[in-house]
């Protein structure tokens, strides 16, 4: 009993998160709800849609390409990896730091329309990584009346 609430709630929260990014999506400055709820640091995406494809551009600017991991699970794409910076050999004293290094974690939700999960392109230039999956036809079958 007590493992079944657990995996309620647990949905529920998944689902409010997904709600709430879904809709501060669509204003001009999004809400990363995520950053509230763990340590690990959010890269920036812009998630968007063509007549062919849906697309997710990450920024992950000095993070090694080796560093950098991409699954998938029926609900969500997932980004995580690390980004660190060589450390220096002297004192330093911040006046401003606002890089985030360290782990990284970023799930985008699938969108309600069919798509071919199998074969994502990924591409990674400049510290910009793309992931495109192509949209899937939309076939429609005659039902004869009978």
């Amino acid at each position: 009993m007590r493992e079944k609430l657990y995996t309620n709630i647990v949905g529920i929260q998944r689902e409010m998160l997904k709600l709430i990014g879904e809709v501060s999506a669509l204003s001009n400055s999004p809400l990363a709800m995520e950053d509230a709820i763990d340590d690990v640091w959010h890269p920036k995406c812009d998630v968007f849609q063509t007549d062919t494809e849906w697309v997710v551009v990450a920024e992950l600017a000095g993070v090694e390409k080796d560093e950098i991991n991409i699954s998938a699970s029926s609900e969500y794409l997932r980004i995580s990896g690390t980004r660190n910076f060589p450390a220096t050999h002297c004192p330093l004293c911040y006046y401003s730091m606002e890089i985030e290094t360290g782990k990284f974690d970023r799930r985008i939700y699938f969108p309600e329309v069919a798509l071919d999960k199998d074969n994502p392109r990924v591409s990674y230039i400049n510290g910009i990584l793309r992931i495109a999956f192509n949209l899937a036809p939309v076939v429609e079958r005659i039902i004869p009346v009978g």
